[in-house]
């Protein structure tokens, strides 16, 4: 009977062992797997954003789902397996941790942060979708101190702005705010530009600490061919399509527009376009983000119900350097937060 009983504990500890060897083989599996699937994801978006429409879904998409695994993947690291193998599992989630955080969700420390006085305070704010009046803006950039800014979908054709100490230009879609006197670039009849439908404008800026241009910005979004796959699945792709070609289209004519400049560059603006974006990279990787160099955090400025986007920018040329960047939460509604950036020229 004894020897009945020991043969049975034997065999349930083999058992034991057996399930515990498959499960630790099973957990190993799945947090290597985790880890190459997180490296193919960031490599996905860098090379294949705007040029394959699974990676432009996927960056223009919410990415912190993918983020999720982390936390359970490390529990079970510690309760299924034992030794060092733990400890190389936990090492191998953090490890993944950190190439999502940086390298997927394109999370920022602010590292190019030069040590300086601010010169220059720069905003730019798509004001679409939301009731800003021209008193809570001027609120809000006398509050941040902001000595400019480049606005779209501008609401103030009664040039309100104006009537509140600021120099002011209403181009339709594109305004500028200033503190500093600005000349119009490139238009022939500035008085009639709003009648137009206009992507880009440039101007000439007299501060201070010197002569600048600025260029605003604001390209085509996405939504529309997100709108087509959403109601017609893949018969839709050729519409994806053409929206990326009409923003490329655009995208390159404002940067033949800011190879004009003849002064230190800024290009502000709503971009409709992540920084992985092929269209993005061809045109404005030559020009410094100063959010990507600067900003700490995420820096989404467009926003659904469930993610935030990182689509508007403020590049500038390399006589400028960054001192800060930050979003802010906007105080008047609308989809997309304003970016405020703090600059000097060199």
């Amino acid at each position: 009977m004894i020897a009945i009983e020991k043969v049975n504990t034997c065999q349930a500890l083999r058992t034991f062992c057996d399930l515990a060897a498959v499960l630790t083989r099973l957990v190993t599996f799945a947090i290597v797997a985790y880890a190459v699937l997180a490296i193919c994801l960031c490599l996905f978006l860098d090379f294949f954003t705007d040029r394959v429409w699974p990676a432009t879904l996927l960056a223009f998409g919410p990415r912190w789902p993918f983020a999720l695994p982390l936390v359970p993947l490390a529990l079970c690291a510690i309760v299924v397996t034992t030794g060092r193998l733990t400890g190389r599992l936990i090492g191998l989630v953090a490890i993944t941790g950190l190439v999502l955080t940086f390298g997927f969700m394109d999370f920022r420390l602010g590292l190019g942060r030069a040590r300086s006085i601010p010169a220059l305070r720069i905003m730019t704010q798509n004001l679409g979708a939301s009731s800003v009046t021209a008193s809570a803006l001027d609120r809000l950039m006398k509050e941040q101190r902001v000595d400019i800014a480049a606005l779209q979908e501008c609401p103030f054709y009664d040039y309100s702005m104006k009537r509140l100490d600021w120099h002011f230009y209403y181009g339709g879609d594109l305004c500028l705010v200033s503190r500093y006197p600005f000349a119009i670039l490139d238009v022939t009849d500035p008085e009639n530009l709003w009648r137009r439908d206009v992507r880009v404008l440039r101007f000439d800026i007299e501060t201070p600490n010197g002569r600048f241009q600025l260029l605003n910005v604001h390209l085509a979004t996405i939504r529309s061919g997100l709108e087509a796959l959403r109601d017609e699945g893949v018969d839709a792709l050729p519409k994806l399509a053409a929206n990326r070609e009409l923003v490329r289209n655009e995208s390159h004519a404002a940067r033949e527009k800011a190879r004009q400049a003849t002064e230190p560059l800024v290009v502000a603006g709503d971009f409709n376009l992540p920084i992985e974006s092929a269209i993005y990279r061809a045109d404005w990787g030559d020009l410094r983000n100063v959010f990507s160099r600067c900003g700490r955090g995420f820096g989404a400025t467009k926003f659904t119900r469930v993610f935030g986007i990182r689509i508007d920018h403020v590049l500038t040329s390399k006589q400028w350097e960054c001192l800060d960047a930050r979003v802010l939460s906007s105080p008047y509604g609308g989809d997309h937060a304003p970016v405020v950036v703090d600059v000097r020229l060199r």
